[in-house]
């Protein structure tokens, strides 16, 4: 038969015979809680058969604890919390996101990153054997030391070309661009033919221009 604790939940199987035709007081394993439990079968209210030596005496029963009968007979109390899920979804979707925007600021940041690099570590990016990047020259002017003068009663624009690029370079053209404000006045283009310029190198340069048009404010020199 099975017996359930009433203070608990935990349910065991448990001998009838234990239990008797009258019931017994009975106490739970788990919470000791103690309650007299009746027969699993309905008394029939008539005293034990009388024998040839006598009056059957009544048999004396003591109070005895509820334990599963063999290992694993016991069975699970009905209010056992249900096992706590864990929500994989949300973390696999914290993980898509966290790598995306590290691996977008690692490609925003890449040419920063490299230059920060150790050398040893630079030549792991770019293994022995491996296509290098092919080299271009990259000109253009300092505008920190360019400026236009009055010599002699004439403009005269002089400053520093600079190669930034990887490889010799020369120009051919010095292109001005004549403002007011945001507004663009005129251009003009002039021949400056320089160079070769090694990478990282600087060369002077300077060109007679002729008078700029009536109320320029600022010039924005080029070459090509």
């Amino acid at each position: 038969m099975q017996v359930t604790c009433s203070n608990c939940g935990a349910r065991y199987a448990v001998d009838p015979a234990a239990i008797g035709p009258t019931g017994r007081t009975v106490q739970c394993v788990r919470c000791n809680h103690r309650w007299f439990q009746e027969s699993a079968a309905p008394s029939t209210g008539k005293p034990p058969a009388d024998t040839e030596a006598g009056p059957a005496a009544p048999v004396a029963v003591p109070d005895f604890v509820i334990r599963p009968s063999t290992p694993g007979a016991g069975l699970p109390a009905l209010t056992t919390p249900p096992p706590r899920k864990t929500n994989w979804g949300t973390w696999i979707a914290f993980a898509i996101v966290f790598g995306v925007l590290f691996g977008g600021a690692g490609y925003a940041y890449r040419a920063e990153i490299k230059a920060r690099l150790p050398e040893s570590w630079r030549s792991l990016l770019h293994p022995k054997g491996a296509a290098a990047a092919p080299a271009r020259p990259q000109v253009g002017i300092d505008m920190a030391v360019t400026k236009i003068d009055l010599v002699d009663g004439r403009y005269v624009v002089q400053g520093e070309l600079v190669n930034t690029g990887t490889a010799p370079g020369t120009t051919s053209r010095l292109k001005l661009v004549f403002r007011a404000g945001n507004e663009v006045l005129a251009e003009r283009a002039m021949p400056l033919i320089e160079g070769p310029i090694a990478p990282g190198a600087r060369m002077s340069f300077k060109l007679p221009l002729d008078e700029p048009p009536s109320g320029a404010t600022n010039i924005i020199p080029t070459v090509d």
